[in-house]
């Protein structure tokens, strides 16, 4: 899915800056997470920021992409709301029961703050923080505030990382090998987990036609 976002950059030139508001919104205000990792994508914005492939105002596409993902969490927070007035109501889920609901919100009284912050860095686990935080009732503020300090440090680090990339001559000067890597590398581990299951597979196939004979 990045791989196409990705393809559809520098085509789009200063339109470019919706697409990455649109990516960093969904991931956790449509809960689209799981399918639209924003990192590589803030990444490799970034790089060809810098290195002229994409014209974008800097500050400006920072400060929007921390807009979106801030209003992202809003959204998923509000659904959080809702679904834990559902709970306090009777109301019975198949992904989330009252122990849950009980024991996260002693998790939020300790850490939520933290949590708010910390988990904007780890995807997937950013994608669901702001719901958990809504269905146990965090403050509102206090949720806003630390949501914003998040997305802030988030964007800052993945298209401001990006951007110092991109000004090293040789990143530059290997733009396309840099972009693919940023796409390929978040895969290997998948792919070397694939490739441990096949070779135990082979080596038990391999011991059972060894006992057969």
């Amino acid at each position: 899915m990045n791989g196409l976002l990705l393809a559809l950059l520098t085509p789009l030139g200063p339109l470019a800056l919706l697409l990455l508001m649109t990516v960093a919104f969904a991931e956790t205000g449509l809960l689209a997470g799981f399918l639209l990792p924003a990192d590589t994508l803030l990444v490799s914005a970034g790089v060809l920021v810098a290195a002229g492939a994409l014209q974008l105002p800097v500050w400006l596409s920072l400060a929007a992409v921390i807009l979106a993902a801030v209003a992202g969490n809003h959204v998923a927070y509000l659904v959080g709301r809702r679904l834990g007035a559902r709970l306090e109501n009777g109301h019975t889920s198949r992904f989330i029961s009252a122990q849950r609901v009980d024991s996260a919100r002693a998790m939020f009284d300790r850490h939520g703050a933290k949590a708010v912050v910390l988990s904007r860095f780890v995807p997937l686990v950013r994608t669901l923080t702001p719901v958990v935080a809504g269905v146990t009732g965090m403050d509102l503020r206090r949720f806003l505030g630390h949501s914003l300090a998040g997305a802030t440090a988030w964007a800052t680090l993945m298209f401001g990382g990006g951007y110092w990339l991109g000004a090293i001559p040789v990143v530059s000067a290997h733009l396309e090998l840099i972009v693919l890597s940023t796409v390929g590398i978040p895969a290997l581990p998948a792919l070397a987990a694939l490739l441990r299951r096949r070779l135990r597979c082979k080596l038990r196939g391999d011991q059972g036609v060894g006992v057969a004979v």
